[in-house]
């Protein structure tokens, strides 16, 4: 995911003093919001070289690969299938041995996802629409046009797919045909960052992250809406300073709900009503990652901290990588995983927070935060178009 924003209303952009572009005719302004420029990381210190790399496998997808300006690419895997998209709406498919099965083109600049889930693969559109295929070959089941440009992945889940669009709604759609089960909207700022936070669901309740800064519980079945909480509230002089997109996914943590925001706060939840069990002040667009009972946060200074998840306090703190631009932050096994924009692969201890191993898989970026398929291989996708499959070993 890379932080770009846009503006929707020229009079603002004016009144701002910044060049736009107009983009497709639709009124939307475009312009970049600028981020660290890549960078090596400190070397290791000596005795912490505790984890080797080996490359499984590399396939560069075809030469026109067009990267995202805005959103990481996804990397979908599962029964053996690997699926991947691009920003001119092509859809790669391939064997987890990295030969590929199927390509399609979508109608739309950007393939959003993908998703496999029940045997197909959902992909949406800058050009608003929701594409269901078949994994097996990419046979066209179903598309459905939405009002706006799709900015996050399809959520599959019980009978339901969730996906949200840049004009402020969430949609329910039958994953049968895309019909429409239910719509949830919320009013947008004028300026926000191209991402927005996939919606989560946790016993029948879906909790989904808007631009203003606001984390909603709504009903599965029906959209109903059971609460709405301000996770950062807007403040600054001018557009940029009052961004507080939820750009990280809700993450359940037992009995609560872990939100954050972009310039704004990690907070957490009660799942019953939404009360407010702790607040600190964090800017992140990362979801965080919960690992047996612990909290681990990359923040937008590349700072990664290890934080208790009943009181909000950071038990530990890495910030070696400050300054460096994460664009990717999970786990895989016992270990923490970072990717920034230069093309390093990091490995963090979860106990200390020490980096415990890097490497350099690209020249490129990488795109997204690696894909862990267990035994200590993953998956990693660079700028370029290549697709990685690592094995991490311990020394």
């Amino acid at each position: 995911m890379t932080l770009r924003i846009f503006l929707s209303s020229f009079r603002r952009l004016v009144a701002l003093g910044f060049l736009a572009i107009l983009l497709n005719g639709c009124g939307i302004m475009s312009w970049f919001h600028s981020t660290p420029s890549p960078k090596a990381p400190p070397p290791l210190p000596k005795g912490q070289d505790k984890v080797s790399f080996s490359t499984e496998w590399q396939s560069r997808l075809y030469g026109i690969w067009q990267v995202d300006p805005y959103q990481g690419t996804l990397i979908a895997h599962g029964q053996g299938q690997v699926v991947v998209a691009d920003a001119s709406g092509h859809l790669v498919s391939m064997t987890d041995s990295g030969h590929q099965m199927w390509m399609r083109s979508l109608d739309g600049g950007t393939a959003r996802g993908p998703t496999l889930a029940g045997g197909v693969v959902y992909a949406g559109t800058d050009a608003g629409k929701v594409y269901a295929l078949t994994a097996k070959d990419g046979h066209k089941l179903w598309a459905i046009q939405l009002s706006s440009e799709v900015l996050t992945p399809v959520v599959a889940v019980d009978g339901h797919l969730l996906v949200q669009t840049v004009d402020g709604h969430l949609w329910a759609l039958d994953p049968k045909d895309g019909k429409v089960q239910w719509t949830f909207s919320m009013n947008e700022p004028s300026l926000i960052l191209r991402t927005v936070a996939t919606p989560t669901v946790h016993d029948g309740v879906v909790y989904a992250g808007f631009a203003d800064g606001t984390v909603v519980a709504l009903s599965l079945s029906s959209g109903a809406e059971l609460w709405r909480k301000q996770v950062a509230i807007p403040h600054g002089s001018n557009e940029l300073a009052r961004m507080v997109d939820v750009a990280a996914r809700p993450v359940i943590a037992k009995d609560q709900v872990i939100a954050a925001a972009y310039q704004g706060s990690l907070a957490a939840y009660a799942l019953q009503g939404g009360t407010q069990n702790w607040s600190v002040p964090m800017s992140v667009y990362q979801t965080p990652v919960l690992d047996d009972g612990h909290l681990f946060v990359a923040d937008a200074d590349g700072r990664i901290s290890s934080v208790d998840l009943s009181s909000g306090n950071v038990l530990w703190r890495n910030d070696r990588l400050s300054g460096h631009y994460i664009t990717g932050f999970g786990r895989c096994g016992s270990d923490l995983l970072a990717t920034d924009n230069a093309g390093y692969l990091y490995v963090v201890d979860p106990q200390t927070g020490h980096r415990i191993g890097q490497t350099r898989l690209s020249d490129s970026g990488i795109q997204s935060t690696p894909v862990c398929l267990g035994n200590g291989q993953i998956l990693a996708f660079s700028d370029a178009g290549t697709l990685y499959r690592i094995k991490l070993a311990k020394r």
